[in-house]
């Protein structure tokens, strides 16, 4: 494994953060407008916005890796002393770099950045693939973790 420095994400990423967001997404249809929000979101609040943080391993051709996660404020109590949690949203490496640590500086990068962030909690949804990396940076399961989402026609109520 080589040595791999990541670098904060900017604007200019955000085609190549489309790119490898894409790769990753498990659902949902993965429209034109879908990809211009997206896109445009991440030229805007890159660098602008502290509640979302990015991490990047650029390559001579775009990036080999990345991860993005954002800052939530919650109320105060013993878990969470400064009331901030971060949430892991992407970590993806582009198949032609992987095995070579690149998964590993996006996310230790980022959780540094979120841990400076203030946030007293981490989390992130990790697949099979990731679970081994994510245990050898500290994260451990928490069971009982559910979540309620929309169905294709909206909220049922």
């Amino acid at each position: 494994m080589t040595t791999t420095a990541a670098r904060p994400a900017v604007p200019e990423d955000a085609d190549e953060l489309l790119r490898l967001r894409v790769a990753v997404l498990d659902g949902g249809p993965l429209t034109e407008q879908w990809r211009a929000v997206f896109r445009d979101d991440m030229r805007e609040r890159l660098g602008t916005d502290p509640n979302l943080l990015a991490f990047v391993v650029p390559t001579d051709g775009g990036l080999a890796a990345c991860a993005i996660g954002i800052v939530y404020r919650g109320y105060l109590g013993p878990a969470f002393p400064t009331g901030l949690w971060g949430r892991i949203h992407t970590v993806v490496t582009d198949p032609a770099h992987r095995r070579q640590g690149h998964g590993r500086a996006v996310t230790a990068a980022l959780v540094e950045a979120l841990k400076d962030r203030g946030c007293s909690s981490i989390e992130l949804r990790a697949t099979a693939a990731g679970a081994s990396l994510y245990r050898t940076l500290g994260f451990e399961p928490l069971d009982g973790f559910m979540a309620l989402r929309p169905g294709p026609g909206g909220w049922i109520r």
